[in-house]
């Protein structure tokens, strides 16, 4: 297991057993640092993961904070679209879109989705407006595969 990875498990468990609860800052990355004895990019990594798989929502300048993994229920397996999850959630649901446009995929994205050099992706920017539910991205090929960050 790679370094980063064990700093996401442990970060995780402390999380997921309410030493960290939600709404509470993480350490800063910093701290962080000194607590595992890691570099900077290994932290970040490690921080990549929980945001990426909805556990904190980072904000420059403001460190990291732990989301309510309680709040939502997202299913597990099965294709279920975002409006059917938001039948179930009470009150206003609307998403807002601030950016919708074909670009040039950088290399990393390229590799991800496979994909032929000179074939362009829609670039999605947008915001689910159901407090505090972060920012979403995403990518789109010209095939309709879809990943998300």
């Amino acid at each position: 297991m790679k370094k980063y990875e064990s700093i996401y498990h442990d970060l995780l468990a402390l999380i997921e057993n309410n030493k960290i609860k939600a709404g509470e800052k993480l350490p800063s990355e910093f701290d962080l640092q000194n607590k595992y004895q890691a570099s900077r990019d290994t932290i970040r990594k490690a921080l990549l993961l929980l945001s990426q798989n909805g556990y904190i929502q980072k904000s420059q300048g403001k460190g990291s904070i732990v989301l309510d993994i309680n709040r939502f229920n997202f299913p597990v397996s099965g294709l279920t679209s975002f409006k059917e999850i938001a039948s179930d959630i009470k009150g206003k649901v609307e998403t807002i879109v601030h950016t919708c446009e074909c670009i040039e995929p950088d290399e990393e994205i390229k590799k991800l989705l496979m994909l032929k050099s000179g074939t362009k992706v829609w670039y999605i920017e947008r915001v689910l407006d159901i407090l505090p539910m972060p920012k979403g991205r995403g990518f789109l090929d010209t095939n309709d595969t879809c990943l998300l960050k």
